[in-house]
């Protein structure tokens, strides 16, 4: 579901030995785009009212709905089985919320100004549809859209259109994914059990005690709060299955009503909340090939449950921590 991968870390974290899962300095210099780009600091969504009553207008609308109610257009119970490209009942903004317009909730304000990007995941220079696509085939455990199709032309366009004003190859406050606490993630395991009951304060009344979510009646009509494990939800593929990344993204908008600035979880809750929804006794369906994920060793993510690595550590340390000898602190 995200699209900024770890450069947003790269700030933080230099490597120098060769013996780690991210070498940061490298994947800063194949991210590296040749100039130095614009700091945005302020932005807000542009108003829905300015959309033009033309073509172009149409399909803005189109990709802002495909957005908000995916399962509606594409979902797996749409009525035309050619349209079923999404494996599941979530919209794509169960993630990126608010139809891609909150900030820290992976929004899309910056996407269209920085694509094409590199991308450590495929090691290749990849575009705006090839990402929506891995959505596609990950967070929403369907199958890719037509690259040229009336649906990934609405959505690149709605991309666009939240995008004006942004200059190219911009940073912009609030694309980026906020993190957990680095220290205490380098020298503390993410515990399930501790999340367990992070799970049933915080998260069991909207998401279900079996995690199920609270589903609308009737035939593509998606959930009212969406189900975190099950078969109807994201794949092991999906960014929001690693462990850091959830809590990235967890602590700054979940219960509903929290944001970046206004947390209602503490970095350890959402740290163990995230192993907890993840953790290997949760059902959900299982993504193929994940070990062709970042062939590089040296620019991959360091939350990957899948090898092979060149750090010595495990597969369970990789998955909950502690991350120390797989992330290297900046000197």
């Amino acid at each position: 579901m995200k699209h900024i991968s770890l450069i947003s870390m790269a700030v933080l974290l230099v490597g120098t030995s060769t013996l780690l899962a991210l070498d940061v300095a490298t994947l800063n210099q194949r991210a590296n785009k040749g100039f130095t780009p614009v700091v945005v600091k302020d932005w807000k969504a542009p108003d829905e009212s300015t959309i033009p009553n033309n073509l172009f207008g149409d399909t803005v609308r189109y990709g802002k709905a495909l957005v908000h109610e995916t399962y509606k257009y594409i979902g797996p119970e749409v009525e035309d089985p050619k349209m079923r490209y999404a494996g599941n009942n979530l919209a794509c903004s169960s993630c990126h919320q608010e139809a891609g317009t909150k900030r820290w909730s992976a929004p899309f304000m910056a996407t269209f100004a920085n694509f094409p990007q590199y991308r450590n995941r495929d090691e290749t220079i990849g575009s705006i549809e090839e990402r929506v696509n891995g959505c596609m085939g990950r967070s929403m455990n369907g199958k890719p859209l037509p690259e040229n199709g009336k649906e990934m032309r609405a959505i690149v366009t709605y991309m666009y259109w939240l995008g004006q004003g942004i200059p190219l190859g911009a940073t912009v406050e609030g694309a980026e994914f906020p993190q957990v606490n680095r220290k205490m993630v380098m020298s503390q395991a993410a515990d399930p059990i501790k999340g367990e009951q992070v799970y049933k304060e915080h998260c069991a009344s909207c998401h279900g005690e079996n995690g199920e979510g609270v589903k609308r009646e009737g035939k593509a009509n998606g959930y009212e709060f969406p189900p975190l494990w099950g078969k109807d939800t994201y794949n092991t593929g999906a960014g929001m299955y690693r462990v850091l990344r959830a809590a990235d993204w967890i602590v700054a908008n979940m219960p509903l009503g929290a944001d970046n600035h206004n947390r209602i979880l503490t970095d350890e809750q959402a740290y163990n909340v995230a192993a907890y929804i993840n953790n290997y006794d949760k059902p959900r369906d299982v993504k193929a090939n994940r070990e062709k994920d970042f062939p590089d060793l040296k620019v991959k993510v360091p939350d990957s449950d899948v090898g092979p690595y060149d750090d010595g550590k495990t597969r369970h340390q990789h998955k909950f921590g502690p991350y120390k000898g797989i992330i290297i602190p900046a000197k």
